[in-house]
C-alpha cells in the first residue's frame, strides 16, 4: 500500500489546524513520532560515529495551551497502533496482531506512556532488544535494536532536579550507542544491546527550570533536549471544530507505517549536500548566543541532521534528504532557536532570583488574563507567600524585586517593569 499524503508531517498539523492546539506543537509532536518510527535502524553516517533519528523534545508554555492534548493525534491515536505491549511474543495472547495490517509483524514499534522509572525504563528496554537480520552484514557484524518512544504528558514526573543517575542513562540513550550497561540495586546488571530512546515530554517554564538537574548543563543533558517554547494566546475551545476522521487517522498509521519499515544510512542529495555543507561550514546562521545554548551550540549539527531525517522520512521513504528537505529543517530549528532562551529563563538561579523570576512570570500572565497593567499589592503578597519558605521574607523580597528593575510600586498597586 502506498502512502496517502506527500507530507505526514504536515498532514498532522492539517488534521487538527481547527483544533486549540497550538501549530508549533502539533509540528514537533509530529516528528517526534517519526523519529520514534525510524529508531535506530536509520541514521545519518558521519566519519567517526552515526547520528540516530532520536529526539528529547520538551513541550514547554504557560498551563491551557493544550501541551498534552498535542500527543493525543501522534501518539495515542497513531503511533500506538504500531505497537505491541513490552515483552509480548508473536505467541501472547496480548500481542498486536493487527501489525499484519501494516506489515510490521517482526518489527513492532514500543512505546511507553506517563509515569516509569529509570530502572523500569532501562529494564523494558532490555525486553525489546531484537536482532535486525536485515542490517547485520556477512562480516558476522550483527544490528541489535533496542528502540523505544517515551511519552510523559508531565515533565516533573519523570525528571527530578536530584536525578543524577537519569540524566546520565538519557544521554547515553540520545547518543544511541551499540551497548549500555546498566545496574540496579535489586537486580543485578542488565546489558542493553543497541539502546535508543525517543522522549517527548510537556513542561510549563516553571516546571521545566525546576526540575532539571543542576549540571544539566555541564553533563550534557541540556544540550540533547530540543525545548519547545510556546507563548502565544491561549486558543479558545469551539464546539463547531470537526472531530478527526476515521479514514484521515487509518491513512496517518499507513504512512507511519511505511516510516517504521525504512532502515539503513541516509544520505543526502548531491545538490541538497551542498548547500547543507555550506551552511554547516559557516555554523549554520543565525548562530545562539544566550549563554545557556553554549552546549547546544556544540551538538546543533546533530540537531539539524536529526530533523532533516524526519523530514525526509515524512515525505519519502527512499532516505534521501532533498534540498526542499533542509530548508524545510532551517525554517523549523531557527524559529524554535529563537525561543529557546526563553524557556530557559531562571535556570540555574539561586532561590531568591528563582523566586523573583517566578513572580514576574505570574505577574505578566495575571495582568494578560484580566486585560490590566497592574495587579493589587495584597494578590501579589498572597502569590509570594506560596512561594516563599519563611512569611518573614515578605516585604524584604518585595523590596528587593524593587530595586533589581523586576517590578514598580504606585500605592496598592504593583506594575510589571519593562523588559
Amino acid at each position: 500500500m502506498s502512502r496517502n499524503y506527500t507530507d505526514y508531517m504536515e498532514a498532522c498539523v492539517d488534521a487538527i489546524k481547527n483544533s486549540p492546539i497550538p501549530k508549533p506543537f502539533a509540528r514537533w509532536t509530529a516528528l517526534s513520532s517519526i523519529a520514534g518510527a525510524l529508531g535506530r535502524r536509520v541514521w545519518f553516517p558521519m566519519p567517526n560515529y552515526n547520528i540516530g533519528s532520536n529526539l528529547f523534545v520538551i513541550l514547554i508554555a504557560s498551563p491551557g495551551r493544550n501541551k498534552s492534548v498535542s500527543l493525543i493525534l501522534p501518539f495515542s491515536k497513531v503511533f500506538n497502533r504500531l505497537t505491541t505491549p513490552v515483552g509480548t511474543t508473536e505467541d501472547d495472547s496480548n500481542f498486536n496482531s493487527g501489525l499484519d495490517q501494516y506489515g510490521l509483524r517482526n518489527y513492532p514499534l514500543y512505546l511507553v506512556q506517563d509515569r516509569i522509572t529509570p530502572e523500569k525504563l532501562a529494564v523494558d528496554m532490555t525486553k525489546v532488544t531484537r536482532l535486525d537480520l536485515r542490517l547485520s552484514n556477512p562480516r558476522q557484524e550483527q544490528f541489535f535494536d533496542s528502540s523505544m518512544t517515551l511519552v510523559t504528558s508531565e515533565f516533573g514526573t519523570f525528571m527530578g532536579r536530584s536525578e543524577r543517575y537519569l540524566q546520565m542513562f538519557l544521554t547515553d540513550m540520545w547518543d544511541a550507542k551499540d551497548q549500555y550497561s546498566h545496574k540496579t540495586k535489586t537486580a543485578g546488571e542488565y546489558i542493553i544491546e543497541g539502546p535508543c530512546l525517543n522522549w517527548v515530554a510537556c513542561a510549563t517554564p516553571e516546571q521545566f527550570v525546576d526540575n532539571l538537574p543542576e549540571d544539566a548543563k555541564s553533563q550534557g543533558l541540556l544540550s540533547r533536549i530540543i525545548p519547545v517554547f510556546y507563548e502565544g494566546e491561549r486558543i479558545p475551545q469551539d464546539l463547531t471544530q470537526k472531530v478527526i476522521s476515521d479514514n484521515t487517522i487509518d491513512n496517518l498509521r499507513n504512512d507511519l507505517s511505511h516510516v517504521a519499515k525504512m532502515y539503513g544510512p541516509m544520505t543526502f542529495d548531491d545538490d541538497a549536500f551542498e548547500e547543507a555543507n555550506e551552511d554547516i561550514y559557516h555554523n549554520l546562521q543565525p548562530e545562539p548566543i544566550d549563554p545557556h545554548l553554549s552546549e547546544y551550540c556544540q551538538r546543533r549539527v546533530s540537531h539539524f541532521l536529526k530533523i532533516a531525517m524526519s523530514v525526509s522520512a515524512s515525505r519519502r521513504s527512499t532516505r534521501k534528504i532533498m534540498k526542499e528537505d533542509w530548508e524545510t529543517t532551517k525554517e523549523i530549528m531557527f524559529d524554535m532557536e529563537k525561543n529557546m532562551p526563553k524557556a530557559l529563563e531562571g535556570f540555574g538561579m539561586a532561590r531568591t532570583g528563582r523566586i523573583a523570576h517566578d513572580m514576574g512570570v505570574w505577574l505578566d500572565a495575571t495582568m494578560a488574563l484580566n486585560k490590566r497593567q497592574h495587579v493589587t499589592l495584597r494578590s501579589f503578597k498572597r502569590e509570594l507567600l506560596r512561594k516563599i519558605p519563611n512569611p518573614g521574607e515578605l516585604d524584604q523580597t518585595i523590596r528587593a524585586m524593587q530595586d533589581s528593575g523586576y517590578i514598580k510600586m504606585e500605592g496598592n498597586l504593583v506594575f510589571a517593569c519593562k523588559k
